[in-house]
């Protein structure tokens, strides 16, 4: 008992550990890329904020005993494949703080006629991986075991794992393994592979005579061929469609039928499971999301399949036209109605007109704002659980800036108005910039993290710098609008230190 409660007491502490612990740094990406310097070449190593604009840090490393013509062929998580006129390169994709880095060279250029990944490279009539270690300074060159002459991407999960094909096979390939594994019984002149969720791991597979869902993130098969012909679908296969809504994948084999996608499986009477199971119906209309079932609509499959109770549309005025928007809000033409207490009634979403449009949010680290809609006369928000939402006026049209909104005389930033003193016509984002004030919590949630942002804008005229919590834009004097360029890290931190005097 003791041995239980110890056990225990560590788990919840270490739920509690990684529950509270939170960095800046787990939400960036880093992005990679070759530039030019007084005629030299630099890796660009730029850390971007969640909202995809916003850079927290970029850092130029020298690149030694390359043309200046080199490009980058790929990447993967541990390599950089590089080429120049005369050559190709590797380069590990990690760096310290370093200043300057010297690619591997693996082969010359016209020994190569085909690469793949970030370490395959074909030549006289193989394939070879290449790997470097930077301690021995060793190049390793290991031939493939199995791999096709020429490979077409069907299918890939994180830039390791893949679904190839070639003329002869169908094939699994795990970067790592340094060989590809054939897939028997598949036929490539007639594959078809579609993604079967909205993540990037199950496809459905087939050549017309078998049929797998595959996984590609564990290289993990299910043989559903057997499960498919008991349910009276004929050979051959063929794939017309897969549609998806927000819960459910749908399959259309053009059998007069809508097949479900069950990715836990159907434990039928005879004792198997299907995955994929049958249902005589059709789609509701062009959108392909809503399913229509001799005059009753669903939306999910499992009702669908069970024959639930389906959607209650009795408030749609339009039912026939229904269609799911990018807010999870249905429209019919009309009006918009919502599932509320999600068991299929929906009701008219009253503070919505039907001339509303959806309007993506800013997705930065705290400091974003969130999806709204617009009208034309109103930006309306929706928080889900009040009544009353918060809403702005305005009389001009709307203005996308990236990370802000410009309507009238006002500007919506980091979710709140303030006054907007460019020129709203011909006002457009220059860049921005992150200073992290306070990276992490300190693992236990006791510290704050705190993150700033600077924004800047240019007009026809004038330069405009906006930092967190700020009132109004500030005017930044003495450079012309023209002078600046979009997204140019070094340029942006020069503005940064002129808004601040």
């Amino acid at each position: 008992m003791k041995k239980v409660i110890v056990i225990t007491i560590f788990l919840l502490l270490t739920q509690v550990v990684l529950r509270a612990s939170e960095c800046y740094h787990y939400h960036t990406k880093t992005s990679y890329k070759i530039v030019l310097v007084k005629d030299s070449p630099f890796l660009e190593i730029t850390v971007m904020d969640p909202n995809g604009i916003s850079m927290a840090n970029q850092r130029c490393i020298s690149m030694l005993q390359v043309g200046k013509d080199v490009k980058m062929i790929n990447r993967n998580r541990d390599n950089m494949l590089l080429m120049d006129d005369n050559a190709y390169y590797l380069l590990a994709a990690e760096f310290s703080d370093v200043n300057q880095v010297t690619p591997v060279k693996i082969a010359d250029r016209k020994d190569v006629q085909a690469t793949f990944d970030a370490d395959l490279l074909y030549m006289h009539g193989k394939w070879f991986s290449f790997s470097f270690d930077p301690y021995v300074k060793k190049i390793t060159k290991t031939a493939a075991k199995l791999f096709p002459d020429k490979p077409i991407v069907l299918a890939q999960f994180q830039n390791r794992r893949y679904l190839l094909k070639d003329d002869k096979h169908v094939y699994c390939y795990e970067g790592r393994q340094l060989t590809a594994e054939i897939i028997e019984g598949l036929n490539p002149a007639t594959i078809q592979c579609l993604k079967l969720e909205n993540n990037e791991d199950k496809y459905l597979l087939t050549d017309g005579n078998m049929a797998y869902i595959y996984d590609v993130s564990i290289f993990d098969q299910m043989d559903i061929t057997e499960s498919l012909l008991r349910l009276d679908l004929k050979r051959p296969f063929a794939i017309k469609e897969v549609a998806k809504n927000w819960l459910n994948s749908f399959v259309d084999f053009n059998d007069g039928n809508i097949w479900c996608y069950i990715s836990a499986g159907l434990g039928l009477q005879d004792g198997t499971t299907a995955y994929l199971y049958p249902v005589k119906a059709q789609w509701l209309n062009k959108q392909h999301e809503l399913i229509d079932k001799e005059g009753k609509i669903y939306y999910n499959g499992w009702d669908l399949i069970n024959d639930q109770p389906p959607m209650n549309l009795k408030a749609v005025a339009q039912p026939r036209s229904l269609e799911i928007t990018a807010s999870g809000f249905y429209f019919d033409g009309t009006a918009f109605y919502k599932d509320q207490d999600g068991s299929g009634t929906l009701e008219p979403v009253t503070w919505l007109s039907k001339d509303s449009k959806f309007v993506n949010g800013v997705y930065s680290y705290q400091k974003g704002i969130p999806n709204f809609f617009d009208d034309g006369r109103q930006l309306v928000f929706d928080d889900n659980t009040l009544t009353k939402k918060r809403t702005i006026t305005h009389q001009s049209t709307l203005k996308d800036l990236k990370l802000a909104y410009a309507y009238d005389d006002k500007l919506l930033i980091e979710d709140k108005e303030i006054p907007n003193s460019a020129d709203r016509e011909s006002v457009e984002l220059l860049g921005s910039t992150v200073d992290v004030i306070e990276g992490c919590d300190g693992g236990r949630g006791q510290i704050p993290v705190v993150i700033e942002y600077n924004y800047f804008f240019r007009d026809k005229n004038h330069i405009y710098g906006y930092h967190s919590g700020d009132q109004t834009l500030t005017l930044i004097k003495a450079i012309g609008p023209d002078t600046v360029e979009k997204d140019n890290y070094e340029q942006l931190r020069e503005l940064q230190k002129k808004m601040k005097n």
